[in-house]
């Protein structure tokens, strides 16, 4: 887990585990004669703290080896351990819970790799879908500078502007990156730097360009982003903001400012049922053993990545068992990844289905912060031939306007009318006229002057 990151959250994680790793025990027909355990280590999300994390566990004092690396918050230790489990020496499968990045998906380069989460770019189709709901045919790509961030990004502008690739729409894309500053991590704003005013530059630019704005970044690059264009005046019923998995943010209601900046946000995030019985009786679970393990508490429910960890932990033991009942060796990695191409159940974190890079396709649902709380508004559902439900009337969007944002402004003043095309077109007429006008006089002055 990365307890640095989701400082809460990430114990979550650990006792969804936990509780994988005991159901998985308790079901004796399930792999007779094999016995789940686990090492816990802490990755920080950092890279250097996670190689140290991932050798101290292959190498670990304990004399036990390791047949998996399951768990992994953050995109920059996933990559780093996709690496090192596919070499020859480790091969053992890396099962995440919550790494987003587009790169993981390429299995030339991590064949032992797989997630439970859905990477950045599997949600475009879904943003697609919402853009042509809403007539919105420009948009803003907001995006953090951090490379694989900025590679996925590239492709969502690729996929959304091709109409004939995506198959449902065409929309113009304006990207820019945005830096962060890591000594912000506690949530302070510092206007006099050199990253704040970079980012009020480029909001500015947006302003003169789209009224809808697409943010690509991890939950504290969101709220950056936010809170910046709230003081630029862009929370004023004329502009929307899209983001992915915000959900996951620890946001503190007590924080006036946050709120405001957050509302009216619509969030786009894996489908999960939390009326279905077995995620209450998950979640209630979840939260016995972070009581009875004196982990830091968050107050509310079992969240979306605690249920991805509990089902992470399940697709290892299910690709496990396959290699049993087909007698082939457990300790190949990359065949156990494999053979994870096509499972299929409902989990705890709703439908799953994994695809041929590893990958989780999911349906998505569309969330719209309300003075601070995540509504369901809608679904995309990749599994009913990708069609968006969504209920309009219950969005609250940005600054309240009555009106859903338009792409082109509410006075028509980022496009250009018929109108408009028309004067243009007067005028083009006009000066060929005349440009013609003058060349006849030129030629009817020439031959006289030569008669």
């Amino acid at each position: 887990i990365s307890s640095s990151l989701y400082s809460t959250t990430g114990y979550e994680n650990l006792a969804a585990a936990r509780l994988a790793i005991e159901d998985i025990n308790a079901d004796k027909s399930f792999l007779p004669g094999y016995h789940f355990d686990m090492l816990f280590k802490d990755d920080g999300c950092d890279m250097e703290v996670g190689l140290k994390a991932l050798t101290n566990a292959y190498d670990n004092d304990e004399n036990k080896k390791i047949n998996a690396v399951i768990g992994i918050s953050c995109s920059v230790v996933c990559e780093l351990a996709g690496y090192l489990c596919a070499t020859d020496q480790w091969n053992i499968p890396v099962v995440s819970h919550s790494c987003s990045s587009d790169d993981l998906s390429k299995t030339d380069k991590y064949p032992t790799f797989a997630r439970l989460s859905l990477s950045v770019f599997k949600y475009t189709n879904a943003i697609i879908a919402v853009c042509k709901k809403f007539e919105w045919t420009k948009v803003g790509l907001m995006v953090n500078n951090i490379d694989w961030y900025v590679k996925t990004a590239g492709k969502m502008k690729e996929l959304m502007t091709d109409k004939e690739k995506n198959g449902v729409y065409g929309i113009q894309v304006f990207l820019e990156k945005f830096y962060y500053d890591d000594e912000d991590d506690d949530g302070s704003m510092d206007e006099s730097s050199d990253t704040y005013k970079l980012l009020v530059e480029q909001l500015n630019r947006m302003k003169q360009k789209v009224r809808v704005i697409i943010i690509v970044g991890y939950a504290r690059d969101i709220i950056f982003v936010l809170k910046t264009a709230k003081k630029q005046g862009m929370n004023n019923g004329h502009f929307a903001f899209l983001t992915q998995e915000f959900i996951q943010a620890d946001l503190k209601k007590d924080d006036k400012e946050l709120i405001q900046s957050i509302q009216g946000v619509l969030d786009l995030e894996p489908l999960l049922n939390k009326s279905d019985p077995n995620y209450i009786s998950f979640s209630e679970r979840v939260r016995k053993i972070v009581d009875e393990k004196q982990y830091p508490k968050t107050g509310k429910d079992a969240n979306l990545i605690a249920a991805q960890m509990y089902d992470a932990v399940w697709l290892y033991a299910k690709s496990l068992k396959r290699a049993v009942d087909q007698n082939y060796g457990i300790e190949d990695g990359e065949w156990l990844v494999e053979s994870m191409t096509g499972s299929k159940w409902n989990g705890m974190s709703g439908e799953i289905r994994i695809d041929e890079a590893g990958d989780r396709l999911g349906n998505v649902q569309i969330m719209n912060i309300q003075s601070g709380d995540f509504k369901q508004v809608g679904t995309w559902w990749m599994s009913k031939n990708e069609s968006l439900e969504l209920s309009v009337e219950n969005i609250a969007w940005p600054g309240a306007p009555e009106e859903h944002p338009a792409a082109c402004g509410r006075q028509y003043e980022l496009c250009e009318t018929y109108s408009d095309a028309v004067a243009k077109i007067t005028l083009m007429a006009l000066v060929c006229m005349a440009f013609l006008f003058g060349l006849l006089v030129r030629l009817y002055l020439y031959n006289r002057t030569n008669k």
